[in-house]
């Protein structure tokens, strides 16, 4: 029996990953510029608050299979899979900012608009990326 692939290493991976990256650093550097902090001129505290959720992301999407051919050719998998992983790496995200190595916390309000603006991004970006892959 062969393993389940988990991570499809091909240069459509590479540019789907890339965008995803880009996807959480720029919802998050938005969420700094609606609480009046300027990312660029903070780089220390943006790093602070962006570095847990792309270790969350980078640990939990390859797990899911989020970078596998088998998501990338299904509408369906792709909204499934993309949504379950970024629920799960922003409660990772998260869960590394409420210890006390990380500033921030993460009161109730921060999780639940941190999931939902992730899922409002990362979804519709992947969603035409699956469709134009097809």
């Amino acid at each position: 029996m062969s393993p389940v692939a988990r991570f499809d290493r091909s240069a459509t991976t590479a540019l789907l990953l890339l965008g995803d990256l880009a996807i959480i650093v720029l919802q998050l550097s938005a969420g700094l510029r609606t609480h009046g902090i300027d990312p660029l001129a903070s780089p220390a505290y943006t790093a602070e608050t962006i570095a847990p959720f792309l270790i969350g992301w980078l640990l939990v999407a390859p797990l899911l299979g989020v970078y596998t051919d088998q998501v990338r050719e299904s509408v369906a998998e792709t909204a499934l899979s993309v949504g379950i992983a970024w629920i799960a790496a922003a409660l990772v995200g998260l869960g590394l900012r409420a210890t006390p190595w990380l500033q921030g916390g993460a009161p109730a309000a921060f999780v639940a608009v941190t999931i939902g603006v992730g899922l409002a991004t990362l979804l519709p970006w992947r969603l035409v990326a699956t469709a134009i892959s097809r």
